[in-house]
């Protein structure tokens, strides 16, 4: 494995890792997406166009989690306030 894909790879199992430790449920999707990407990097011929497809989606589904986590939390102030949660 050359260098360039093992950072890659150790950089999205750093990121399962981070996902398990804070957003087990909430990002499982993302998950999912960083745990194929990661699968397909460390191949001995990854297949690019799949990578890049998959690192695109995980892109766009993190941008999506940043911009609504906030709100998400907002919510759950609410309800933990109200004896919901």
């Amino acid at each position: 494995m050359t260098a360039e894909k093992q950072t890659l790879a150790d950089a999205l199992a750093a990121s399962l890792k981070a996902i398990d430790a804070d957003y087990s449920e909430e990002m499982r999707e993302l998950r999912a997406l960083f745990e194929e990407a990661r699968a397909e990097a460390e191949k001995d011929e990854p297949n690019t166009v799949k990578l890049q497809a998959l690192l695109a989606d995980a892109n766009e589904m993190a941008r999506t989690f940043a911009t609504l986590d906030p709100a998400w939390q907002a919510v759950q102030r609410v309800a933990r306030l109200f004896g919901i949660l």
